[in-house]
């Protein structure tokens, strides 16, 4: 009995599972079914996690000065840039320029 999803075909799955089998296949589909059978399960729109890498990667490619250039590579508008990286910005304006003596607290 143990084996028994080995031998079963696509057409002979119920739904959600005749879906997923479509998408990733017969046995890659059982594995989901043993994972996660008889629960309630959510996934997030995957625009949510893909925002979050995006987001991630404007704030690594971030400067202080480019929300222009990284609105246009990320098709964002430049206001939504500024906000991704308003954190960032706040850091950056505290840090020193180059070549300049840097105050320590007294």
């Amino acid at each position: 009995m143990a084996k028994l999803h080995e031998k079963i075909q696509i057409e002979e799955l119920n739904e959600p599972y005749r879906e997923i089998a479509e998408k990733i296949g017969v046995e890659s589909a059982v594995e989901v079914a043993k994972l996660f059978g008889g629960s309630q399960v959510y996934f997030p729109k995957l625009d949510s996690v893909l925002r979050i890498y995006r987001d991630a990667l404007i704030k690594k490619e971030f400067n202080g000065y480019n929300y222009r250039e990284l609105s246009k590579k990320y098709g964002l508008s430049e206001t939504w840039v500024r906000l991704i990286c308003k954190e960032l910005a706040l850091e950056k304006q505290n840090e020193p320029l180059e070549r300049q003596i840097k105050m320590e607290a007294i």
